[in-house]
């Protein structure tokens, strides 16, 4: 029970040593051995009574009654004890006075009144369900021993005094009321190891409880004498006590003093031993003469019992294998995140880890492995980076798998120099390739350190700075270690936020589509709608398309993020045509990384499925920079347009392209980017906007222009032959509301607009 503190231990062997040393010294002499006994249980007492009162005076209020009542009780108990020298030294008396009795059984009714205050704290942190049957068989069997050879045979004397005889039934009566609130305490204390210091006070009370039966039974007996065990057992229970003050004192912030319960997970077998120790008992008040039906019946019962304690031990097992599985990766058989939470919280509650570092490892790269090997590889290489990751843990740190390819290491006491160790050696460990299977993987480690307090004071604040540091070493050029800088700029560290959260961002419903409409220039009528991304943050707020679709890409979440903005548009215009509104083409924008995936054409025909919208409704724009791997993106684009869904080119005149090129494209639209309109003079045509309008109408292809805020430009535009366009002199980008009653208009310009034309 006792690990790193040579007190505890230390005292406990010297009590034990005086107290046999006396008693073995004097054992010819009845009084001195009891004078002995009865000073070292009064010196043990004093300093519980101090280290109590310390422990009343910095507990929290809610706490002050429990120590207090504890104080009291121990102070009455001593105080009694003080009765018996008294008498011992004037008197030569070896047994105690009946006062001294009473004076120990108002310490009883103190110490019960503490156990009492105690569990009321408790009984809100913990369900009673689970544990009241095991506590009913329990003091069903000690009560049952306790009448059967205590109480029952002191009710039988004639004789003795009235103080006598009601202190002789009253210790064993209080010492079942108390072993009950005990016993209730004890389940309690299970339930959390915050309150593992109690185990103290009930193992002292558990002492106490037996000394007091055994000297009952023995004073009944006539069999007691002076030194014998059932002293030491008194004095010890008396220190137990002590100590619950010693560590109650320190907030239980107890370090060096770890309890660890020997008996936590095997309770569920305390009532059958119970009852075990009841049959043998019974067997032996009738002295073992059994007939045959009695025989018959015990074999039986013994058989039943045999295998409900065998049952136990397999759910026991079965429990223990769910809770490593509850903090271990079935994978690695790492420490897992659920594990890193707890073990990080209990480490920065303690004063005396002045210092903790975080290293978060991210393997560079790994998504390719998993991509062109197959994931099975890619559980391998894990569990290789795994083995070579416990290779370099010191006594002095934690390892934890966080989940995909992230790892962690948590440094207890580390300074700057121990952490730069430990990160090149971690770099060091993987210069040389992995061998996995018949492969051999090449994996280099990004690591980001944050540190406990500089960088902050919680967990959730380290890990937010170990990742943002992380991802400094990704930028620049991965394969290294980065701490975290407070004085990073800020657009860094926003960036690395956004990077950050964004990964979040469609788990936690934070992504949204808005709808801008496209309007026939003839007659200001909606004829189309372009679905564009937003996304509101709680803690940063709006969060413009600018600053996170790049970190999308160079992240590759914007596959993930495009295929969620595709169903969501297509979900929409479904519901709008199944409300009743005419029905419109949506333009989905596509990213070259989306585009580009294997599985994108087959992604696209399975969400138009789940939506059930005709593909007739569907517009996917795509940016020029396809036209770098022009066959393979004119396959894919054949494929779209078989299935019936219409391909625009979005900023059109900015990027790749060429006349030769885009007549081997299956093109619907081509867009003019939102810059050349606003180039646009109020009487002069733009000679780069009039050619692509001309190059669009002679290819027969349909052209929008984007970006119109004045009517000139307006005017301008359908002179020369663009009759499709969107920008805010129609409509900003709406919410799916507010796009409905914009539907539901006749003519998008604005009345003041209207009168001036």
């Amino acid at each position: 029970m006792f690990k790193n503190n040579i007190f505890p231990i230390s005292l406990i062997l010297s009590v034990i040593s005086l107290f046999f040393g006396w008693t073995i010294y004097f054992e010819g002499n009845p009084l001195l051995v009891s004078i002995g006994t009865n000073v070292l249980q009064i010196l043990v007492g004093m300093a519980g009574i101090f280290w109590l009162f310390q422990a009343y005076r910095n507990a929290q209020r809610r706490q002050k009654n429990f120590w207090l009542l504890l104080l009291i009780g121990l102070s009455f108990y001593i105080g009694s004890n003080w009765m018996w020298l008294y008498s011992q030294l004037l008197e030569g008396a070896v047994d105690s006075s009946e006062y001294s009795y009473l004076v120990w059984m108002i310490a009883y009714l103190f110490y019960l009144a503490a156990l009492i205050t105690k569990a009321r704290d408790l009984s809100n942190e913990s369900s009673g369900q689970s544990y009241i049957f095991n506590i009913t068989v329990f003091m069903i069997t000690v009560a049952a021993v306790s009448f059967h050879y205590l109480i029952n045979p002191i009710m039988t004397l004639s004789g003795n005094s009235w103080i006598a005889v009601l202190t002789a039934v009253g210790y064993p009566v209080a010492d079942l009321t108390i072993l009950f609130v005990v016993t209730i305490l004890y389940y309690q204390i299970l339930k959390s190891k915050k309150q593992d210091i109690m185990l103290l006070l009930v193992a002292g009370f558990m002492l106490q409880i037996t000394a007091d039966s055994l000297f009952t039974y023995a004073a009944f007996k006539g069999t007691y004498q002076p030194g014998s065990l059932i002293d030491l057992l008194w004095l010890l229970s008396t220190l137990f006590l002590g100590f619950t003050g010693y560590f109650g004192k320190m907030k239980q912030s107890v370090d060096s003093w770890m309890l660890n319960n020997p008996v936590r997970g095997k309770e569920g077998s305390f009532p059958y031993m119970s009852i075990l120790v009841l049959l043998v008992l019974v067997g032996h008040s009738y002295q073992y003469n059994f007939n045959a039906l009695s025989t018959g019946l015990l074999l039986t019962f013994f058989l039943v019992l045999g295998r409900q304690l065998h049952i136990l031990r397999k759910n026991r097992e079965l429990m223990q294998q769910y809770r490593y599985l509850a903090y271990h990766d079935p994978l690695t058989n790492l420490r897992n995140r659920g594990s890193f939470v707890e073990e990080i919280e209990c480490i920065l509650n303690q004063d005396t880890y002045k210092q903790t570092a975080l290293l978060l490892i991210d393997l560079d790269q790994f998504k390719v492995i998993n991509d062109t090997l197959g994931h099975h590889i890619g559980d391998l290489v894990l569990i290789k980076t795994a083995e070579r990751l416990e290779s370099i843990i010191e006594e002095n740190m934690l390892l934890f798998r966080l989940g995909g390819d992230e790892f962690i290491i948590v440094i207890i006491d580390a300074n700057d120099e121990k952490c730069i160790v430990t990160a090149n050696k971690l770099l060091a460990l993987f210069c040389e390739s992995l061998q996995v299977d018949e492969y051999e993987v090449d994996v280099t480690p990004s690591i980001g350190i944050s540190k406990f307090p500089e960088h902050g004071s919680t967990a959730e604040d380290l890990m937010k700075n170990a990742d943002a540091a992380m991802y400094l070493s990704k930028e620049n050029g991965k394969n290294g270690y980065s701490f975290f800088n407070a004085d990073l700029s800020q657009e860094k560290v926003r960036k690395m936020t956004i990077e950050i959260e964004l990964k979040k961002a469609i788990q936690k419903n934070q992504l949204q589509l808005h709808y801008q409409p496209k309007v026939d220039l003839r007659d200001n009528t909606i004829i189309g709608m372009e679905a564009l991304l937003r996304w509101q943050h709680p803690e940063l707020g709006w969060v413009s398309p600018v600053e996170f679709i790049p970190v999308a890409e160079e992240t590759g979440q914007i596959v993930s993020i495009g295929e969620w903005v595709l169903r969501e548009a297509c979900r929409q215009n479904k519901q709008w045509q199944e409300k009743g509104y005419p029905p419109l083409t949506v333009s989905v924008n596509v990213s070259v990384l989306q585009f580009k995936h294997n599985k994108f054409v087959e992604s696209v025909q399975k969400i138009l499925a789940e939506t059930a919208l005709d593909t007739q409704y569907l517009e996917l724009e795509i940016t020029e920079s396809i036209m770098q791997n022009i066959k393979e993106s004119r396959k894919i684009l054949n494929s779209l347009r078989e299935l019936g869904i219409k391909i625009s080119i979005d900023d059109f005149g900015t990027g790749y392209s060429s006349l030769h090129v885009l007549q081997q494209l299956p093109i619907d639209t081509l867009k003019i980017d939102k810059s050349f309109v606003d180039s646009l003079d109020s009487d002069t045509m733009n000679p780069m906007v009039k050619t692509i309008i001309d190059l669009g109408l002679n290819l027969n292809l349909t052209i929008v222009a984007e970006g119109i805020e004045y009517e000139n430009q307006l005017h301008l535009l359908l002179e020369h032959g663009c009759t499709i366009g969107q920008g805010y002199l129609f409509s900003k980008p709406v919410a799916p509301g507010d796009f409905e009653e914009l539907m539901n208009l006749t003519d998008m310009l604005p009345a003041a607009v209207q009168q001036t034309t």
